[in-house]
């Protein structure tokens, strides 16, 4: 994927995660979509079981993948599993949303309900053929925005800012390094080539240009973004899209700081402490 298609992909997240609360306020206010086993409590005690609950479970899935490294059709089966249950998971949450705020006629959110047991497979197989990255992208960054609809908004906020501590952890003292330093380590296919500057984990990373982008990053942006979208949808569209273009930017420059400052040094970085810091204050504003 090249810069600008990621950019454009981001702001169509967070655009379509916004919509519901551009276009039917009401409607989309009230919590339709419910993430058990996360608390739907908008409390601080509340979110601090759920950033714990949702940490957690990153992490045992990490150690899963580290795991499953080692035995192909085991790695193979595991992330199959795991994007079946997201793309399903994004096609019924929007069928829902959508519905639910009169944005979809009955005959094409039940067409969404069943749409996955169709598309799921074309789509894995794509990922795992490296024919279509951007599946990875896509349905990361849907998610991302779908979460918002689906959690607190004091959990969202608190994950917005447990998820660059945890990236930053993971990445340099954690499972996630590890994984990309065996990664690193393994002969490349092609002994004559040139050296790619970070190797892409199949199922779990997107190329953006030459720089590989974890499919959490995309998650954590686009709920950024969607985030950034609902709470000033309230002054209107414009402000809304505004809004968004705006985050959008500053997570871009975040990003382009963390190559020049932090990939160029270490060969790897994590994607999310310095955009997520920038888009921050305009998230608490």
């Amino acid at each position: 994927m090249r810069t600008p298609a990621t950019l454009a992909l981001l702001f169509l997240a967070a655009l379509l995660g916004s919509l519901p609360y551009l276009a039917a306020p009401s409607q989309a206010s009230q919590q339709i979509l419910s993430a058990p086993p996360y608390s739907s409590s908008n409390t601080a005690r509340a979110a601090a079981y759920n950033v714990g609950l949702f940490v957690g479970l990153a992490a045992m899935a990490t150690a899963l993948i580290y795991i499953a490294m080692r035995y192909k059709r085991l790695f193979n089966a595991f992330m199959a599993v795991v994007w079946f249950l997201v793309i399903t998971g994004v096609f019924w949450a929007y069928a829902v949303e959508y519905y639910s705020c009169g944005l979809l006629p009955d005959v094409i959110a039940e067409a969404l309900l069943y749409a996955p047991y169709v598309v799921a497979p074309a789509l894995i197989y794509a990922i795992f053929k490296r024919k279509w990255d951007a599946v990875i992208a896509v349905f990361s960054a849907l998610a991302g925005a779908m979460a918002v609809w689906m959690l607190p908004r004091i959990t969202v906020m608190a994950l917005l800012a447990a998820l660059p501590v945890y990236d930053l952890v993971m990445v340099y003292w954690g499972l996630l390094g590890k994984i990309i330093r065996r990664i690193k380590e393994r002969p490349p296919p092609n002994p004559h080539g040139p050296p790619s500057r970070e190797p892409p984990l199949l199922g779990l990373m997107a190329k953006v240009d030459d720089v590989s982008v974890g499919s959490g990053d995309f998650f954590a942006y686009a709920m950024a973004l969607t985030y950034v979208g609902i709470k000033y949808s309230a002054l209107g569209p414009l402000a809304s899209l505004g809004a968004i273009a705006l985050g959008l930017c500053l997570i871009y420059a975040g990003f382009r700081l963390t190559v020049r400052l932090l990939l160029k040094r270490h060969g790897y970085a994590p994607a999310l402490p310095i955009p997520i810091a920038l888009i921050m204050p305009l998230l608490l504003l």
